[in-house]
């Protein structure tokens, strides 16, 4: 029986990504890609939070992704072509101070170096807090930023985790074809939302403590 439960429980969360990432590539091709990519992520990320949070069961996948794609899709383009935009920005300063040619530009480049890794951490951790978070769409950069900070260890486990998936994909091609974007959507996801609980837990603590203090 045991070892039926976690089959089944397998090949349940095997068809469940199957189907997330043929839905993630099937509304990025309705929004001309262009417009539907973001909004297809956001969606994605939504649902795996719902099935991290323990609510798998309460979840219709469809109806779910096309409510989520539909009621964030203005936002998440917004957000997502900030990140874009911000993106090329950097590359161009960077293109810009190579071209120097003096004693400035490995300076610049480092300075610019170590905010494109933070900017990649931030970009990492925003969708995450969007579908997390209501809050306004400023706040959703703030509690991005508020994440990374609170657990830099959460993000090397990404980065491995990440750099773990395109290995296994390497020797099995099929694995990226099938769960490139639900699985790296649901990576992210799972150590953001530890990230999340450690900052909300923190936040219980301390409201605690402050009512203790006023007592």
């Amino acid at each position: 029986m045991y070892n039926g439960g976690i089959i089944y429980t397998s090949a349940t969360w095997i068809s469940r990504l199957a189907f997330l990432n043929l839905l993630w590539i099937c509304f990025s091709i309705f929004g001309l890609v262009v417009f539907g990519f973001f909004p297809a992520v956001v969606a994605m990320l939504a649902i795996e939070r719902k099935w991290i949070r323990g609510g798998e069961k309460d979840v219709t996948i469809l109806k779910t992704f096309w409510l989520e794609f539909k009621q964030n899709f203005i936002t998440a383009n917004i957000i997502g072509y900030s990140l874009v935009v911000a993106c090329f920005l950097i590359y161009l300063n960077m293109t810009l101070v190579s071209s120097l040619n003096n004693w400035l530009e490995p300076l610049l480049l480092f300075i610019l170096y170590g905010f494109a890794f933070l900017f990649a951490i931030l970009a990492i951790y925003i969708f995450p807090a969007f579908v997390h978070y209501q809050a306004r769409l400023i706040d959703y950069f703030l509690h991005g930023v508020m994440i990374a900070l609170i657990s830099p260890v959460h993000s090397l486990f990404i980065l491995i985790n990440v750099i773990a998936f395109f290995f296994i994909g390497y020797f099995f091609p099929g694995i990226i074809c099938v769960y490139l974007g639900s699985g790296i959507t649901f990576i992210v996801m799972w150590f953001a939302y530890q990230s999340i609980q450690k900052i909300e837990n923190k936040i219980v603590v301390e409201k605690r403590r402050n009512i203790v203090h006023d007592r």
